[in-house]
């Protein structure tokens, strides 16, 4: 592998190991181991072995280390010929399953130096090139004369300082060494160290350059690669058919949204069509149902004024109404209106004034209108007061051609000296007194125009 990419996977790893997710990934593959059966979990777990190689006296020690233990596997003795050492060893090599078994070769503890250095936590991620630099400064030798590997043993608490182990062994004694293995064994891939004793576990580094590895063709690789790239081609192809199906049913949505909304549109104009239709025919029918009927209000005005009183101005706006006229006492007319069905709030609008021509009270009076009928069942108030007086002189005014006086009981003022019943007669019509456009007509109260009463009082006076 190329050297510079080999520094960068080194930094990777390094600075993967200060992380928390090492650790994690760790838990997390043995809770998942935990849940498989026993058999399964052998299978998985530490599928790859490695053979280590030991040299005592003239025996050549052969081990299998499988999931961090390691067991004596075989011995083969020195002495033998470099062609039956090599046969034999490539038997016991072969009889191992796992076609990629590592060889590694290892030495004593007390054959190799190591020392524990305190270096910048950033050093780590060049560890190797920074320990060669060191190396004359930490130990006796060279970086060119030793053969060295390192492993971090953990960060201080501030996590500025890593504590590093440096291993190194001459390259000399090892390269001697190296040199009396067979030839397939000594196809190493590693040179490691014994932590302890021969076979109690070793330190998990490499002494061996990188050139002196051997070049292995690891499988797991294209493997993993074609796998991955498998699981793209079908994520991809997943995706453009979830695409094509959203799309499909997009358009399927998109026609029946149209269709609901032009049926919509139809329905909305159908209704819309019905509602004029409908607000057409009841329009009159709502109008004088809602507007303020006049007929009712005239009736009801004309029963409930007394006869010394007659109006010169009606005007109905707005659902108000506006009273102008004249009446011997006006004060009483509020208590009047108040009590009527078709008006409400009755109030003098500006003050009453005394007319000196016709001796009455000029009144304008503003009310509320509020929706009535005419009373068409409804019998009149018996007359009281000056219009029964009016009443009984009309009566006799043909016969006996004098005018008689209202009853005893009667709560009128007392007749004129000429014993003449008081008369309501309109004044003579004036500019101002002529109603605005849109108002009534000057109605006199008991169903007769003022014009007429006015009339009948002259008639009476030349008799």
């Amino acid at each position: 592998m190329n050297p510079t990419l080999d520094r960068q996977l080194a930094r990777l790893r390094t600075r993967l190991a200060k992380t928390p997710l090492p650790g994690f990934f760790a838990w997390w593959g043995r809770e998942l181991l935990a849940c498989l059966p026993a058999r399964w979990r052998a299978v998985l777990s530490e599928r790859s072995e490695s053979v280590l190689l030991g040299l005592e006296g003239d025996e050549l020690v052969v081990w299998r280390e499988k999931g961090g233990a390691s067991t004596e596997y075989a011995r083969i003795r020195r002495d033998l010929p470099a062609e039956a050492q090599d046969a034999e060893f490539r038997r016991l090599r072969d009889a191992i399953e796992d076609p990629q078994v590592r060889t590694v070769f290892c030495i004593p503890a007390s054959r190799v130096l190591t020392r524990v250095l305190s270096l910048p936590a950033a050093a780590t991620d060049n560890l190797r090139q920074v320990l060669s630099f060191e190396m004359d400064r930490q130990t006796p030798f060279k970086a060119d004369q030793v053969y060295f590997d390192s492993r971090v043993l953990g960060h201080d608490a501030s996590g500025r300082n890593a504590r590093v182990e440096l291993v190194l062994i001459p390259r000399a004694q090892l390269d001697q060494e190296l040199g009396g293995l067979p030839p397939a064994a000594a196809e190493l891939d590693a040179v490691d160290s014994w932590s302890a004793a021969p076979g109690a576990g070793r330190r998990q580094t490499n002494l061996l350059p990188p050139e002196k590895r051997t070049r292995r063709r690891d499988m797991r690789l294209p493997l993993n690669l074609g796998l991955a790239a498998f699981a793209l081609v079908l994520l991809v192809v997943n995706m453009d058919e979830s695409l094509a199906n959203r799309a499909a049913a997009l358009e399927t949505m998109k026609a029946e949204v149209d269709k609901a909304g032009n049926e919509a549109k139809q329905v909305a104009a159908l209704r819309k069509t019905l509602a004029d239709s409908i607000g057409g025919a009841n329009f009159l029918t709502d109008k004088k149902r809602k507007g303020p009927l006049t007929v009712a209000l005239l009736d009801d005005l004309t029963r409930r004024l007394p006869e010394d009183t007659y109006l010169e101005r009606l005007q109905i706006e707005n659902k108000q109404v506006q009273l102008q006229g004249q009446a011997t006492e006006a004060a009483k007319l509020i208590a009047l209106l108040g009590a009527s069905p078709c008006l409400g709030n009755p109030g003098f609008q500006g003050q009453v004034q005394p007319d000196a021509r016709t001796g009455k009270e000029r009144f304008q009076i503003n009310a509320d209108l509020k929706e009535c009928s005419p009373q068409n069942d409804a019998k009149p108030p018996p007359p009281t007061g000056a219009a029964k007086a009016m009443k009984d002189a009309a009566a006799v005014a043909g016969d006996k051609h004098e005018p008689r006086t209202a009853p005893a009981d009667a709560k009128a003022k007392p007749a004129a000296p000429h014993a003449e019943p008081k008369k309501s007669l309109a004044p003579p019509a004036s500019r101002k007194d002529v109603p605005a456009a849109g108002a009534a007509n000057a109605v006199k109260p008991g169903g007769e125009p003022a014009g007429k009463q006015a009339a009948a009082g002259d008639a009476e006076k030349k008799k």
